[in-house]
């Protein structure tokens, strides 16, 4: 569970506030752990159990690292990881999307995706920007895509652009690699780095307006 749905936990009624507290500190110190030690955490426990409470979690919405900063301007560089197990099943018209980050108080997520390059008909790998539906309020962002690339393993910027979003709105590169899904997924691939797919988007809000 997320950080936040423990806090709901915590403050629902239906529970015993005592077993709730003491189920939700035990989560908070597990995910506090290093990955491996949480490994084996669980695999200690599914040994002295049937009863398993430490589970890695099946992430609807891929977690990412956010950077944030308020000045000069508000600005955030947000990093996300796939596998290329995860890119390869997004094959032939699949979606991956991205935790919430949140700039200027307004949530954003990313979005990977598999689709047809309009020019050239093949498919290919995509990756878009997109704001939740939530009020009114319009922001203009300048936002860059970057990805770590052979053979240096230092993030190349892939393109880089301005949106004036409003809510549900979205924003991207359809082909962000500018080669083939069979080139993007070969094996001798420039973006796979033992098997891990590094992207990263930096936006800046430019404005802030409100209709």
């Amino acid at each position: 569970m997320t950080c936040r749905k423990l806090k709901k936990v915590l403050t629902c009624n239906d529970f015993d506030t005592e077993l709730a507290s003491k189920v939700v500190l035990e989560a908070l110190f597990f995910k506090a752990e290093a990955p491996y030690r949480q490994r084996s955490l669980a695999a200690e426990e599914a040994n002295a159990s049937s009863f398993r409470r430490f589970v890695e979690r099946a992430y609807k919405y891929r977690p990412v690292k956010v950077v944030e900063f308020e000045l000069p301007r508000q600005q955030c560089v947000v990093y996300l990881d796939l596998k290329r197990e995860e890119c390869a099943h997004l094959f032939p018209s699949g979606r991956i999307y991205s935790q919430a980050f949140h700039l200027g108080g307004q949530g954003f997520f990313l979005s990977a995706h598999c689709n047809m390059d309009q020019q050239s008909s093949f498919h290919c790998f995509g990756l878009f920007l997109g704001m939740q539906e939530k009020g009114s309020v319009t922001f203009a962002v300048d936002y860059e895509f970057a990805a770590r690339s052979k053979p240096t393993e230092e993030y190349v910027s892939k393109y880089k652009g301005n949106y004036t979003f409003t809510g549900g709105k979205a924003v991207g590169y359809r082909n962000l690699f500018g080669v083939s899904w069979t080139a993007f997924m070969a094996d001798d691939s420039l973006f796979f780095i033992n098997g891990i797919l590094h992207l990263r988007a930096e936006l800046t809000i430019r404005q802030l307006g409100g209709h």
